[in-house]
């Protein structure tokens, strides 16, 4: 499973990155590990 998130970084802007997992929740584990300091996660889609 593929999942996608929206990073907000410190300064307002926006990203997206994508992680991948045999289930959902080691893909959502995976997204979060790519986060840096200062980014939060605020949106997960997953392409099903």
């Amino acid at each position: 499973m593929i999942l996608t998130g929206t990073i907000a970084n410190l300064d307002g802007s926006y990203k997206h990155i994508e992680a991948e997992g045999d289930t959902y929740e080691e893909a959502r584990e995976n997204l979060y590990a790519l986060l840096e300091d200062g980014q939060r996660l605020i949106t997960i889609r997953a392409d099903r």
